[in-house]
């Protein structure tokens, strides 16, 4: 009976597909307009690039939310074919009369109807999902800059497609696992070290995060934030912890980030740094 129930459902989500309702997921990234830095949205009608004749602009969603998760507001922004957009995090929170220091904003790019029209002649149709990727430009007052992409989507919603088939694909979503970096972070040096973890979800949920030895053996740092919806937490090391963990152990040359349980199955922490007396950067773990 399980089985039959899981056909349907399948069966549901590919006519859906093939009549031009293909599940999408929105964007979300951590923007920052403090500590001397500022964030800028770089997004493009990436729909021109593979439906090149049509000359329709696609729209773009944007929501913006506090560090609570709380939505500050919204806006509706069209993209012209082979558009761009370069969007200050602080034009937008005057657009929606907010203030914030930290948050998300979260973007659904909808693509336009002659594109719509088009999205049936997808392969896998019982599977096919569109995503709203964009970059994130963080900058100092002295054109330091870093850019990071999206690499989580939103978890919830999910636009375009009937309400049965979303709640499906929402029903079989769960948390990652455990999380280690890849990048090594260079310990000679290292002054300030800032974690930040976005909720990419509207679910609750715990999870610890850590600053890790090379090779994941010592814990060098760890704590416990609970989150809610859409909820982000910036954690600052202490500099004396900092400068700690090279007399503790001298051997140590490199520390990775880590966090446990991941809260989406992607939803992987920024990282802020600074060595010496250089600038405050911002990577993505």
């Amino acid at each position: 009976m399980k089985a039959l129930a899981q056909k349907a459902l399948v069966d549901l989500r590919g006519r859906a597909v093939r009549t031009g309702r293909v599940p999408r997921r929105a964007g979300r990234h951590y923007f920052i307009e403090s500590e001397g830095l500022h964030s800028r949205i770089h997004l493009q009608n990436f729909y021109s690039t593979f439906w090149p004749g049509v000359d329709a602009a696609a729209t773009a969603h944007i929501e913006v939310f506090a560090a609570s998760g709380d939505l500050l507001g919204r806006i509706d922004q069209p993209l012209p074919r082979f558009g761009s957009l370069f969007l200050e995090l602080r034009d937008l929170l005057g657009r929606i009369g907010a203030q914030a220091g930290e948050g998300s904003v979260q973007i659904d790019l909808e693509p336009p109807e002659e594109v719509r029209a088009q999205l049936r002649d997808l392969p896998n149709a019982t599977e096919v999902e569109l995503g709203s990727p964009f970059w994130m430009a963080y900058y100092d007052a002295h054109e330091n800059y870093m850019y990071v992409h999206a690499i989580e989507k939103s978890a919830w919603p999910l636009y375009g497609a009937p309400k049965t088939v979303a709640w499906t694909i929402r029903r079989g979503r769960g948390v990652g696992g455990k999380f280690r970096s890849w990048r090594l972070i260079d310990l000679e040096g290292l002054t300030e070290v800032q974690i930040v973890m976005l909720n990419h979800g509207p679910d609750e949920g715990t999870a610890k995060l850590g600053v890790y030895s090379g090779d994941d053996s010592i814990t060098l740092f760890e704590t416990e934030r609970a989150f809610g919806p859409r909820q982000l937490h910036r954690v600052r090391i202490p500099a004396e912890e900092i400068r700690a963990w090279s007399l503790r152990h001298p051997e140590l040359e490199h520390i990775r980030l880590g966090a446990e349980p991941l809260l989406t199955a992607n939803g992987k922490p920024y990282v802020l740094l600074r060595h010496g007396d250089g600038p405050l950067s911002l990577h993505h773990a």
